[in-house]
């Protein structure tokens, strides 16, 4: 039995290795463990091969196996190359509950991988570290969701009151699990507090966070359960007596607490010189508004002029607000006039204060319901049109023309200020300045190699196509800087951004393939083309054009002012054409789940438009489109039978298809520059695929593809069709396609839930395989038609065979055979039966990355 467990775990890592499919390798990895201690011997000299899949499999069963011996082995994989790897060791060396491997998981808290970091923190957990609160209090400050909330969750059980001012912060988390989990905490933290540890936390957050949890608290209404902790939290300005009151409406961006988180705007000093003598001019009594794009560095700007006001002999106020933080608090009608009232007064009373409010477009509608119109803009005119409120506010084009033109009456009242977007010159310029200031308060010291910041100028302007110059240029530095501090270690403090890591950070940013980012590295183009048709049947010339753009993509010959490629897909039903746009997601970023699919037929009638785009009369409403675009930019597009779509969707295109932007009906423009777009149709393809004419000659497929050409001529409008970068004809399924289709069918089939819960092994003879061809085959309904005879003939006669054979299946195998020209399902004893699952342990989270060996 031993050998034969062996040899069996052999196989198994063999198809392991193989594995393309995440689902598959978890199933594999379970068939694996299933096999028990025999196979201990296997799993460890697994540990040093040289493929991540097996290795990774070989460490998560070490670990379920209670292997101690394979202890020091394991603790070696957290420095392995291969993220998962690490992870899974960590996941082992967790169940197994080793104190010796404590340090080494303390040391993986500091990886660049946000799973691995998850999983250091569960291990520890799990190894009961006894300064565990200490190492969670941190990890609060993670950059990933994942790890804090895992952190967040460990508090709950382990948590001090030393914690209480990162549980106060998670209340500001976005993600409602996160606020229900430190409510939690709080609700058994705050009957501890002491005193002292009261009289503390009001200097262990800064008065941002602390005047953003009083709004948490008050729009709770939670101020009277923790009555103390709302007193504690009040704020009381450390700045002088004349910004008392002040601080209770917003941030005070002259205080010593908030100069430190200021941006600054380099290279706009002529902009920023502007505005300073505007507000010091005592004459000068216009509020100002600065438009532009986004990233051409407004909000820098306005925090660059707050820096020299505050600094100011005059002693200037900048109060920095926005309508959600005005109204919060104000449950009942007239509420938000009595707050905006006071704010006024409290401004009033002090000469040099100005008012820098984020969302400026929404004073129109902030405040008004169904009894009035009143909004904030109708109570901030007269103190506008008097000077006696002074404004600085930002937005874009796009929101002036969607938001504050609107109320003309109310946008006179404003000077504008156009920031136009830097060249490439000044772009570098601002890189090179924005690194040296970044030393200056940090203990770290960075440098850039030679020719690195011209490589992040011009890799954001291929990527970072949602905003402008310098902003999206900035943007990928910190990344780069952050993905270099994960790196690197050394021992000098000094960091060095290099170039050859701008691929591998924008991989990790946007999900691309790496090698279609990283010019070093080699893409083979007939192993690409190879991949897609081993997965794709019949369809040479789909699988063509589509390498040809990933090409285009690689080399950066695309047009950055479109979507990286607009395909039409036509041709009969069942052929692959959705399927095809499911392995292009895979291929392109990792996973089927980044391509967003809509199916347009269900999108006719009046409101067709306003479920893809949003109403203009429901500001609750997003898009399904624009959101699902702008939650996920780098994704791969389809729309499903476009033919079908109601008449106005077709000119909505007009402007993706073009431009490569849409707006919005709340008038933000959503980028789908970095979207691969496919549109499918069965147009033209119901006729000429029931023509008697033989099956795939190629004078039928130029016949096809003709006829549905001018189908699609007749049909869509030219401006339509002229955008497209290629109409793809699928063609019919060949006979000789057959073969390859019943086999790719069967293996998606028998990993159905039924066959893996019974553990169920089936065999299908030749014959049947060539029953099902000659069944199967339908040039009119193409692989559908073959899934309804599979399901028909051959699942439903293994599931009467199950039913009629009751009891436990597993060590048996089901012999699909044909007996009088009919399917016929038998039940017999499996010449190699998986051994007994000594069930399984707490199971690990599913590997991030199954990679395309």
């Amino acid at each position: 039995m031993t050998d034969a467990s062996v040899e069996l775990a052999g196989r198994l890592l063999d198809k392991i290795e193989a594995c393309e499919d995440e689902e598959r390798y978890r199933d594999y990895r379970d068939q694996l463990y299933a096999l028990g201690t025999p196979i201990l011997g296997i799993l460890r000299e697994n540990l040093g091969h040289r493929h991540h899949l097996r290795r990774m499999a070989a460490a998560t069963n070490l670990g379920r196996l209670g292997d101690r011996e394979s202890i020091p082995k394991l603790i070696g994989l957290i420095h392995d190359p291969h993220a998962g790897v690490r992870e899974m060791a960590l996941f082992s060396l967790g169940i197994l509950g080793d104190s010796s491997s404590t340090e080494a998981v303390l040391g993986a808290m500091h990886d660049y991988d946000a799973d691995v970091r998850y999983r250091a923190l569960v291990a520890l957990g799990d190894l009961n570290y006894a300064h565990l609160e200490e190492v969670l209090i941190r990890a609060m400050e993670d950059e990933s969701y994942g790890v804090r909330e895992q952190a967040l969750t460990q508090l709950r059980t382990v948590g001090t009151p030393r914690c209480l001012p990162v549980v106060l912060k998670a209340l500001l988390e976005r993600e409602l699990e996160m606020q229900q989990s430190a409510e939690e905490i709080l609700d058994r933290l705050v009957p501890r507090l002491t005193r002292e540890q009261y009289k503390k936390l009001p200097d262990q957050l800064t008065p941002r966070e602390r005047r953003l949890v009083l709004n948490y608290l008050e729009a709770r209404n939670l101020q009277e359960v923790y009555g103390t902790l709302w007193q504690r939290l009040q704020l009381v300005s450390k700045a002088s007596t004349p910004s008392r009151g002040l601080d209770k409406y917003g941030r005070l961006l002259h205080s010593e607490d908030e100069r430190s988180y200021l941006m600054r705007a380099f290279e706009r000093e002529d902009v920023v010189s502007t505005l300073v003598e505007h507000f010091t001019d005592d004459r000068s009594q216009r509020s100002m508004l600065l438009v532009g794009e986004a990233g051409v560095g407004k909000t820098a700007i306005i925090h660059e002029v707050a820096l020299r006001l505050s600094t100011d002999e005059e002693g200037w106020q900048i109060l920095e607000t926005n309508t959600s933080e005005l109204i919060s608090g104000t449950r009942y009608l007239g509420d938000w006039e009595t707050k905006l009232k006071e704010m006024a007064e409290a401004i009033l009373k002090h000469d040099k204060v100005l008012m820098y409010i984020t969302n400026p477009n929404d004073l129109l509608g902030a405040g008004a319901h169904s009894k009035s119109d009143e909004n904030f803009a109708d109570f901030f005119k007269p103190y506008l049109q008097r000077g006696q409120l002074r404004i600085i506010a930002e937005c874009t084009e796009d929101d002036l023309k969607n938001g504050l033109s609107r109320d003309p009456g109310f946008l006179r009242l404003f000077r504008q200020v156009k920031v136009q977007p830097m060249d490439e010159a000044e772009t570098l310029a601002v890189l090179k300045r924005r690194l040296s200031a970044l030393n200056l308060d940090e203990d770290r010291l960075l440098h850039a190699e030679p020719g690195c910041l011209e490589q992040v100028r011009d890799f954001a302007e291929s990527f970072y196509t949602r905003s402008f110059a310098p902003g999206r240029a900035c943007d990928l530095m910190d990344a780069l800087i952050d993905y270099t501090l994960r790196q690197e270690e050394p021992s000098t403090g000094e960091f060095v951004l290099r170039s050859h890591n701008i691929p591998p950070c924008l991989a990790e940013v946007t999900g691309m393939s790496l090698d279609l980012l990283d010019d070093t590295l080699p893409m083979d183009l007939e192993e690409t083309r190879a991949w897609f048709k081993r997965r794709l049947i019949d369809q040479e010339r789909a699988v063509d054009a589509i390498v040809d753009r990933l090409a285009m993509v690689k080399t950066g010959m695309h047009d950055p002012a479109r979507p990286l490629g607009v395909f039409f897909l036509v041709g009969p039903t069942g052929v692959g054409k959705t399927y095809f746009t499911g392995l292009v997601a895979e291929r392109l970023f990792g996973s089927k789940s980044r391509m967003v699919r809509f199916d347009l037929s269900e999108y006719q009638g009046r409101f067709a438009l306003e479920k893809l785009i949003g109403s203009p009369h429901d500001k609750d409403r997003e898009g399904l489109l624009t959101e699902a675009i702008r939650n996920q930019p780098f994704s791969v597009l389809l729309f499903d039978e476009f033919e079908k779509a109601d008449a106005e969707i077709f000119n909505l295109f007009l402007q993706i298809l073009d431009e490569g932007r849409l707006t919005d009906a709340r008038g933000r423009t959503t980028d789908f520059r970095q979207t691969l777009i496919f549109l499918t149709s069965n147009l033209g393809a119901s006729r000429t695929s029931v023509q008697a004419m033989g099956f795939g000659t190629e004078d039928r497929r130029q016949e096809q593809g003709a006829h549905i050409r001018n189908k699609l001529d007749e049909f869509f409008a030219p401006e339509f069709l002229n955008r497209l970068d290629e109409v793809l004809v699928f063609n019919p399924l060949s006979p000789d396609a057959m073969e390859r289709l019943v086999e790719l069918e069967l293996n998606k089939a028998l990993e159905r839930r039924g066959f893996k819960r019974r553990r169920l092994q089936v065999e299908v003879d030749p014959a049947a395989r060539q029953w099902l061809e000659a069944r199967g085959f339908s040039e009119r309904f193409g692989a559908r038609e073959l899934k309804r005879t599979l399901e028909k003939h051959v699942l439903t006669a293994i599931s009467r065979a199950l039913l009629e054979n009751p009891g436990p299946h597993a060590g048996k195998s089901a012999r699909v055979g044909v007996v009088d020209d009919q399917i016929r399902v038998t039940l017999h004893k499996a010449t190699t039966p998986p051994a007994k699952s000594p069930g399984l342990p707490r199971e690990p989270r599913a590997p991030s990355r199954v990679e395309t060996p």
